[in-house]
């Protein structure tokens, strides 16, 4: 039977025995400060955000096609509009071009007619002279005949703008039933999710609580998302609009009386005007947010708000009035206005 005997190995000068050195190895470990894991808090606030994901995910595909209708009928506006632009000009062509048609007609009339040309024509003292009458009796008619075309042509131009302006108007129709339909499916999808949706955001709040952290989570900057409930949103920064302007914003479509919170702590603007209705201007950190087509107030002028503050709820106020309610959301360093969809995305 073979001994197996201790090797003696050296630490610090000194020599220990393999046994002793399992010993040390042991405390050491022990000793040693072991990798704090998360704390549970986060880890239950990621999780109850990914379900708030998982339900805007799903109201999303409605509002997408909501989007697609109202994109649709608004192509059919604009068709209306340029058709109608179109009529006014021709009208007052046609008006034109009846106008000198009458004075060339009584003139002519005062001539002698055809008849008065001929004699004019044959009433020439020589054969240059004939010539000469020949070709001015030749502009004339060419003249005369230009004019009698232009006056049908105008007319037949007239007659499809009418065409065109009345078939728009049925598509209009139509596009707007669409749009409606899709904007109640929408409102429905909101109100579907309405009630998982405050759970999950009264569960972050307790989460936030424990901590000291505030009721809402935060994303760049301290910012809070403005909107506190079921809703939808894309990238329309730049989108054509009514008056050949822009989309400087994002809208955020939700429910009529969805709470609106300031995304910083700063100072209130609380004004109305006929684009925007009620809106509310944030001003904070060198900051400036605008909140539009609210239905109501929270906060009056002036008034110093919190992040995550409530200051007003969805609405369609403005000129957004009839159609589907929804935050115009813009943002911007001193006001000079950025793209606010990666900021949203990020506070979420």
């Amino acid at each position: 039977m073979t001994v197996l005997r201790d090797t003696p190995h050296t630490v610090l000068g000194r020599v220990i025995r393999p046994g002793v050195c399992l010993l040390l190895a042991v405390i050491l470990a022990l000793a040693a400060p072991m990798a704090s894991p998360p704390p549970a808090h986060a880890a239950n606030i990621q999780q109850l955000k990914s379900q708030l994901a998982g339900l805007r995910a799903e109201v999303q595909k409605a509002a997408d096609q909501w989007d697609a209708a109202e994109t649709r009928l608004e192509g059919t506006q604009a068709r209306i509009k340029a058709t109608n632009a179109r009529l006014k000009v021709e009208e007052k062509n046609l008006a034109k071009a009846e106008v000198q048609l009458g004075v060339r007609a009584d003139a002519l009339y005062r001539g002698g007619g055809e008849a008065g040309v001929v004699e004019f024509v044959l009433g020439a003292a020589s054969f240059e002279d004939f010539v000469s009458r020949l070709e001015y009796a030749t502009i004339i008619a060419s003249s005369d005949a230009g004019l009698v075309q232009g006056v049908k042509d105008t007319r037949a131009r007239l007659e499809r703008n009418k065409r065109d302006y009345q078939e728009a108007l049925t598509v209009q129709a139509k596009d707007a039933a669409t749009a409606k339909k899709k904007s109640d499916a929408m409102d429905a999808a909101f109100a579907a999710k309405k009630g998982q949706y405050d759970r999950v955001l009264a569960e972050i709040a307790a989460e936030l609580a424990r901590t000291g952290g505030g009721r809402y989570v935060k994303g760049p900057n301290g910012m809070v998302f403005p909107v506190q409930g079921p809703c939808a949103y894309s990238d329309t920064w730049g989108a054509a609009r009514s008056g050949g302007r822009r989309h400087k914003g994002t809208d955020i479509m939700a429910s009529r009386g969805t709470p609106c919170v300031a995304t910083m702590s700063g100072t209130v603007d609380v004004h109305y005007n006929s684009l925007g209705g009620k809106s509310i201007t944030l001003s904070a950190g060198g900051w400036k947010f605008y909140y539009a087509h609210l239905d109501s107030y929270a906060v009056s002028n002036g008034a110093r708000v919190s992040a995550g503050q409530l200051i007003g709820r969805v609405g369609n106020t403005g000129n957004a009035a009839g159609g589907a309610c929804h935050l115009h959301f813009q943002m911007g360093p001193g006001g000079n206005w950025v793209d606010p969809y990666p900021y949203l995305r990020q506070m979420q």
